[in-house]
């Protein structure tokens, strides 16, 4: 990247003989804003550290600027004047004002005069809307207050990089939400790049330009929002971003751009990939193959349900159960071998956060999540269904030949 400003080369830390993380790579540019997320012990808060140099990493590089920084007082004084940290917990000093735990790390780093430290720690107070609370103590303050006051000392030594370990963590919902949209307009205004860990995903969506997941140590893929939920590259992140639905079948045969893929008894479309892979040698390939075992990544969402479907259907009736997603494809919906969608069984119903939640169970024994808004649904439990999706809305996960710089 032209305008990169951290960048991590093959980062590995371990505790003892415990490997926490294992040759991390990834690049930021200047005034982006990078989400870490990950299940608990994937690495997430241990990579945070070792960029701030909290943690020594084992080997590897962080570089700034493309200059590395060093395990040095000097260099680490430097690295650390430029590069920000709030923690979930606050980390204020109950015993200073507002306006003191703004000038501590200032006037301790940049060796500031008073006087100049306080106009510093005035002017970010006043951005995060805390002026007036610069004689209380913390133990005067909210939740909230507790962490705009946070957000303005790491913003007081003017840092290029700000580092943030779940500061929105210890908040309710609903203060949570407004601080995230206080926090992009900070962040925009102050054109500050921002590498934040959360464990919300729904927050790393809103807040992100881009969205690394990890798992066990390593990133699994990192994208933009759109490319972690509709293009998700494994499994995990599908499921993991937004519980996805996922399906193991074969390809049956490719039909020019469209896979037929058979998931027990029936048969769904899906679409292969436009690009095609450079192998080196006849110049490119397809990236499935009829015969090959396949996984698919399905959203909740973009599961549709035939609700005319009768109870008892075994498929060899299509007149009131022809899966739409099919429609208009050439294909004879009547023919035995035609694409019907997945016969299933309607076992639950649930309302919940303005959706309703239909589980599925297929022919197999897979367990599949149909989501919708409003709970106006006719399907019953118990009720036999045809469900299906759009070609366009099955993701092909789980590829040992896919490989794509992080």
């Amino acid at each position: 990247m032209a305008d990169s400003i951290i960048k991590v080369e093959n980062l590995v830390k371990s505790f003892g003989d415990h490997e926490v993380l294992k040759k991390i790579d990834f690049e930021i540019s200047k005034g982006e804003v990078v989400c870490i997320i990950g299940s608990s012990g994937s690495g997430k808060s241990t990579l945070l550290r070792c960029i701030n140099h909290l943690e020594t990493p084992t080997s590897g590089k962080i570089l700034f600027h493309g200059d590395e920084v060093k395990n040095t007082q000097s260099s680490l004084t430097k690295y650390r004047s430029q590069v920000g940290m709030v923690f979930q917990s606050f980390n204020l000093f109950n015993n200073m004002t507002v306006l003191k735990n703004c000038m501590f790390g200032v006037q301790k780093i940049l060796h500031l005069s008073k006087e100049e430290a306080k106009l510093r720690a005035i002017k970010h107070l006043r951005e995060v809307g805390m002026a007036a609370y610069i004689n209380a103590k913390p133990a005067q303050l909210s939740g909230g207050q507790k962490q705009r006051v946070a957000i303005a000392r790491a913003l007081v030594n003017n840092p290029k990089v700000l580092l943030l370990d779940e500061p929105l963590g210890a908040l309710d919902l609903q203060l949570r939400r407004a601080m995230q949209i206080e926090l992009k307009h900070l962040q925009k205004k102050l054109g500050i790049t921002f590498i934040y860990i959360t464990h919300d995903q729904e927050e790393a969506i809103n807040m992100s330009d881009r969205i690394a997941v990890m798992r066990d140590g390593c990133i699994e893929q990192i994208g933009t929002p759109d490319e972690i939920y509709n293009h998700p590259k494994t499994s995990y992140v599908a499921t993991f971003v937004g519980n996805a639905n996922i399906l193991h079948g074969v390809a049956e045969s490719i039909q020019g751009e469209n896979a037929i893929v058979k998931i027990g008894n029936d048969r769904v479309i899906v679409k292969l990939e436009t690009s095609q892979q450079d192998t080196g040698d006849t110049g490119a390939k397809q990236y499935l193959a009829a015969g090959e075992k396949v996984t698919l990544a399905v959203r909740s969402e973009n599961i549709l349900l035939q609700e005319t479907a009768v109870i008892g259907d075994t498929g060899t009736d299509h007149r009131d159960t022809v899966d739409i997603s099919v429609s208009g494809g050439g294909l004879d919906a009547h023919n035995k071998n035609s694409v019907s969608g997945l016969q299933a069984t309607v076992t639950e119903k649930n309302f919940a956060g303005g959706q309703l939640r239909v589980t599925l169970k297929l022919s197999d024994g897979t367990q599949l999540i149909a989501s919708r808004y409003g709970i106006d649904a006719s399907v019953a439990e118990g009720q036999t269904v045809r469900c299906s999706f759009l070609p366009t809305d099955a993701v092909l996960v789980d590829r040992e030949d896919i490989h794509e710089e992080a």
